[in-house]
């Protein structure tokens, strides 16, 4: 694993970017609006809720109200950020909410003693909305001169087996979400790089830091976690990475470790699945022009 260090030098360069920030109201996406807005650069934050008074007050700070599950409230988010800055560097789809059903003990029956259909709302937000978010921040920041990034805040339990089961899902999309749009960016020329965050547990938002003290688990600082989501948008060397964030340690662990995994699997004869579907894409679209289809 490729564990680095992160300066305050290193993050310099947000100063006067605009940056926008789903979940913006407490936890990784309260810290990281403040990291921000220390640096010097403008931050457009989407929550459900304002942050607490007194958390957030710089001028450089608007929040706009969105849920994220919902197309049409991230468009305003963007749409706001353009209409004060002209343009949008770098956003953090942060937003999630707790596990919310459990496909085993939680089966609910209707009155006809059938089934109901569990809810999707974890999958909705963490998941749906990250995919939305990073949809729109790419039709954005690509017609930036110089182009910008996508951070997700994906976790842990997007790395490991994980009991409370949609948590689990989502988060593992959201890893597969990053990785896919790595691809897709790369291959098509396109200046906007996305990489995302694993922390472990983190205090605020989602984690009741006195709960879990009380059980003996360590719970880093938000603020830990907002250092490497700042660094990943400052650092352009930083191109479809996963950080793994725990007590504070950065750790590169997608292209250190996870890839370098997989390919040992992989049969010699095997060709490399990604470049295999671009040729395979490439020929198809040749196919249908052919026969004008």
């Amino acid at each position: 694993m490729a564990e680095f260090a992160i300066t305050d030098d290193s993050l310099a360069s947000l100063k006067d970017k605009v940056v926008i920030i789903t979940g913006c109201s407490k936890g990784i996406g309260l810290s990281t609006a403040q990291l921000l807005l220390s640096l010097g650069a403008s931050v457009v934050g989407a929550d459900l809720h304002e942050p607490a008074e007194g958390t957030v007050s710089s001028t450089q700070f608007v929040f706009h109200n969105a849920n994220v599950a919902k197309w049409q409230d991230l468009v305003g988010v963007f749409k706001k950020a353009m209409e004060l800055h002209d343009r949008v560097d770098h956003v953090f789809a942060n937003a999630g909410v707790s596990p919310a059903t459990d496909y085993v003990s939680g089966i609910e029956l209707d009155d006809n003693g059938d089934p109901k259909e569990p809810t999707s709302l974890v999958l909705d937000v963490n998941l749906k909305g990250a995919i939305n978010a990073a949809t729109l921040a790419v039709h954005y920041i690509r017609q930036n001169p110089i182009g910008g990034s996508i951070v997700i805040n994906s976790s842990v339990m997007g790395l490991q087996r994980f009991r409370a089961v949609d948590y689990g899902v989502s988060k593992h999309g959201s890893l597969g979400l990053m990785r896919g749009l790595h691809s897709a960016l790369t291959v098509q020329n396109v200046p906007v790089r996305i990489n995302a965050v694993a922390p472990s547990w983190t205090a605020g938002g989602m984690v009741v830091e006195e709960l879990f003290n009380s059980l003996g688990i360590y719970t880093q600082p938000a603020s830990a976690v907002a250092r490497a989501v700042v660094n990943l948008m400052a650092d352009e060397s930083h191109r479809g990475h996963l950080i793994h964030v725990d007590h504070g340690v950065y750790k590169e662990v997608d292209e250190a470790l996870m890839l370098p995994t997989y390919n040992t699997l992989r049969h010699k004869d095997t060709a490399d699945e990604d470049e295999s579907m671009g040729r395979a894409a490439e020929l198809m679209r040749g196919w249908a022009e052919k026969h004008e289809i």
